[in-house]
């Protein structure tokens, strides 16, 4: 995704926009709003599992070899090269930060909605 907020103006935008129609055709606010924070929780969940993506939360793993079987390429990992991984700060990507702040305003709008 190359360029996220306009993507997220335009996933807002466009919710609000069904959110309006909806409200149009004689649907109650409440369900509006739940609907909308609804969907914030689900494009949360996207963020931070995109978040968690990029997390290296496998590294250091080992397989274990049975008896006699050849070496596993990837059996000898330096300790120090698995904690400089580890220790490599929180990369937020722009597809994360794009679930993150969509679904942040689709909490506000629903809440408003609710309201």
């Amino acid at each position: 995704m190359k360029n996220w907020k306009r993507a997220t103006t335009g996933t807002v935008a466009a919710g609000l926009l069904i959110a309006l129609i909806m409200k149009v055709l004689g649907q109650p606010f409440m369900l509006i709003g739940n609907l909308l924070f609804m969907v914030g929780l689900a494009f949360l969940v996207f963020g931070a599992i995109c978040v968690l993506a990029k997390g290296h939360l496998f590294t250091g793993w080992r397989h274990r070899r049975k008896k006699g079987q050849d070496p596993l390429p990837g059996e000898k990992i330096g300790v120090r090269h698995v904690a400089s991984v580890k220790n490599s700060p929180i990369v937020v990507n722009p597809l994360a930060r794009f679930g993150l702040v969509t679904g942040i305003c689709y909490i506000i709008l629903g809440i408003v909605f609710t309201i």
